[in-house]
């Protein structure tokens, strides 16, 4: 797959695989072969410039531009080098190719760090770009060095009607998340916008480190992805077997979570005549619900997800209650749970409504407030839940389909982390607030609420046996009449 990327004739190509399989000096190769393809200058010389794009300098000194100098040394007869630690390098090379073409090569290594790729390389006009990392690196820079492509040499230096051809290669381990713009871009083949990627794109996917098929297997050390493969399932996803997976690197909030155990091999599907219950958070602008059932062995699963951003009480209780009248209609709504503190701020003498209010008249189905809104709590009845065994199963399943919240399990919903990755307040840790924690906080609402302050102590300990969680809670008339 390496000599596919390095002689591909795409406008963009990338390679992506598994750690140690060559992608790098695929990737420098990659530009030599370019740059070998390129039309004369009429002085006869071949002239190119090409970026190298990493996210910061310490992996570019580290990596990629020894990379570069075991091919072309810092010293190679006729060049010129400059730069040095934490600031651009360029190197300028001579040679000639095999054929006898002479080649004059300008390789400018950058590193973005905190800045845009627009502050890094404003006013850079070069004839092609690599992309180092791209999964560390932002969707924008790959458009950006795309239209600043193909601008050396100037036309005017080029034999007869040549012309130049635009090109940014890529080379990046598998991102570590679901949603990232390479598997959008290059897999699902789909723009930022939602429309069809018709661009001139390929990305060249390297096989597992333990296939026979390996890649540049031989300048590894004897048993180097076996003792890989000893390491978390989700590094090994990516990191040997070469397969999109999450980032857990940071600091998630619930490290217990494994996808193999706690999400459905397929969509969960409601149980009819089976009561479903409401997890709600309602503070602020960003608004979020799940729908769970309990199973009969008080697993309880995670129906659906509702998320939609920034919204308002009445928009987001009518995208609830056409979730209810459309896929639960023969399941009735016994209650709800909620954040006690959205109970606060609307001025009920004047005339005014709270959130809860609303959503509670539509529904016409109790909602009621979560026993506590303690972090540590909250967290710690979801966690109790994640780590009960259930015969074969674990005390919480959530549907596929509910990518916020897996996608905040296993990366997303995290500790916020100071600059040296120590975690903030570790007496008292609170979870960023993002986007995937208000879903994460309506789970929180609807596990305390069903297992109870005391149930949700005691329900890891219990095994979460019949009977050994908290009361079903409700007892009213139930309701599957949801109207606004």
């Amino acid at each position: 797959m390496a000599e596919a990327f390095i002689r591909s004739t795409r406008r963009v190509p990338f390679i992506m695989g598994p750690v140690g399989s060559g992608k790098t000096t695929a990737a420098l190769f990659r530009c030599l072969h370019y740059t070998a393809s390129l039309p004369r200058c009429k002085d006869g010389i071949i002239r190119a410039k090409i970026a190298v794009v990493r996210a910061d300098y310490r992996t570019l000194y580290k990596t990629t531009i020894p990379s570069w100098f075991s091919w072309f040394p810092q010293d190679f007869p006729g060049s010129k080098w400059i730069g040095g630690a934490d600031r651009p390098g360029t190197h300028e090379v001579n040679f000639l190719t095999p054929r006898g073409r002479k080649i004059n090569l300008i390789m400018e290594f950058q590193a973005l760090g905190d800045k845009r790729i627009e502050d890094v390389l404003r006013g850079w006009e070069g004839t092609a770009a690599l992309m180092e990392e791209a999964d560390l690196l932002d969707e924008n820079a790959l458009d950006f060095l795309f239209q600043r492509s193909n601008r050396y040499p100037r036309r005017d230096l080029l034999e007869g009607e040549a012309s130049l051809r635009r090109c940014v290669m890529g080379s990046l381990n598998p991102p570590g998340e679901p949603d990232h713009w390479v598997v959008r871009r290059f897999i699902e083949h789909k723009m930022a916008d939602g429309k069809e990627n018709t661009n001139d794109e390929e990305l060249y996917i390297q096989p597992s480190g333990m296939s026979p098929q390996a890649e540049n297997k031989a300048n590894l050390a004897e048993g180097f992805y076996e003792e890989l493969l000893k390491g978390p399932a989700h590094q090994v996803q990516r990191f040997v077997h070469g397969k999109v997976g999450w980032d857990r690197s940071g600091m998630p909030v619930y490290p217990e979570f494994d996808p193999r155990w706690h999400v459905a091999p397929a969509k969960l599907k409601p149980t009819p005549g089976q009561p479903i219950y409401l997890g709600l958070d309602c503070s602020g602008l960003h608004p979020a619900g799940v729908i769970v059932q309990r199973a009969a062995s008080l697993q309880i699963r995670v129906l659906e997800e509702l998320y939609f951003g920034r919204m308002g009480s009445t928009r987001f209780t009518e995208h609830l209650v056409a979730a209810l009248q459309e896929r639960y209609r023969d399941c009735p709504l016994e209650r709800g749970y909620y954040d006690p503190s959205n109970d606060y701020g609307a001025d009920k003498e004047g005339g005014e409504r709270s959130w809860i209010d609303i959503v509670q008249k539509a529904v016409h189905r109790p909602l009621n407030p979560a026993p506590t809104n303690e972090v540590p709590l909250r967290i710690e009845a979801v966690r109790n839940l994640l780590m009960t065994a259930i015969g074969d199963e674990r005390g919480l399943l959530v549907s596929p389909g509910c990518a916020m919240l897996v996608n905040g399990f296993m990366s997303k919903y995290r500790f916020k982390l100071n600059p040296n990755g120590t975690m903030q307040n570790r007496d008292n840790p609170r979870p960023e607030k993002n986007d995937h924690a208000n879903p994460h906080d309506a789970l929180q609402y609807v596990c305390l609420g069903l297992l109870g302050v005391a149930g949700s102590i005691a329900s890891a300990a219990a095994g979460m046996r019949a009977g050994a969680g908290a009361a079903r809670g409700g007892n009213g008339t139930l309701s599957s009449d949801f109207t606004l």
